[in-house]
């Protein structure tokens, strides 16, 4: 009986630790500091000259990418941040503010639709058009980077990312290929 309960545990344990992984912000503790006490976007989007030079964290999803000689711009619609600083995806955006970075950022890879988390200075506000619509987006220089993962609809089938196809053991029915439903069946 103790084999079963040990050999139980051990699923558990991975499932507890990849959890607490999850959990944990791509960003130091130092650069979290920094942030800390920082303006709502809300007022960073109604005055953004007024914190020019603030240290500051935004996130959400990558609305274009803009390659220029010397600069990649990234326009990104703003989203609250979850406990792990990833943006919480909802139809309730802030407004929109542009990354500025002098590092090579492949539109490819930083794509429409992309979750991002930006540290870094706000920079002058620069005038931008939407659709006809004038509008002045904040600029944050970018020091830190972090482009979330982006999960396909197999990782989402069993509802948790990375579990599509193939995962469980022989037999026991997870997975395709490997049965065709609980093990109880």
């Amino acid at each position: 009986m103790a084999r079963h309960f040990h050999e139980g545990w051990r699923p558990a344990a991975c499932l507890m630790l990849v959890g607490l992984l999850a959990a944990c912000s791509p960003f130091s503790s130092d650069v979290k500091k920094q942030v800390q006490g920082q303006p709502s976007f809300g007022a960073i989007r109604s005055n953004p000259s007024a914190y020019r030079g603030r240290m500051v964290m935004l996130g959400g999803t990558i609305a274009q990418t803009k390659t220029l000689k010397d600069v990649t711009l990234l326009e990104v619609l703003q989203e609250k941040l979850d406990s792990s600083d990833q943006p919480i995806s909802t139809d309730k955006i802030g407004g929109r503010f542009l990354v500025r970075t002098s590092t090579f950022l492949d539109p490819s890879v930083y794509s429409k639709g992309r979750d991002i988390t930006v540290v870094g200075r706000l920079a002058a506000p620069q005038p931008g058009v939407i659709g006809e619509k004038p509008y002045t987006y904040p600029v944050v220089a970018a020091s830190h980077i972090h482009l979330w993962p982006q999960y396909t609809a197999a990782d989402a089938y069993w509802g948790y990312p990375g579990m599509g196809w193939g995962w469980g053991y022989p037999g026991m029915g997870l997975g395709m290929g490997w049965g065709f439903g609980p093990w109880w069946y």
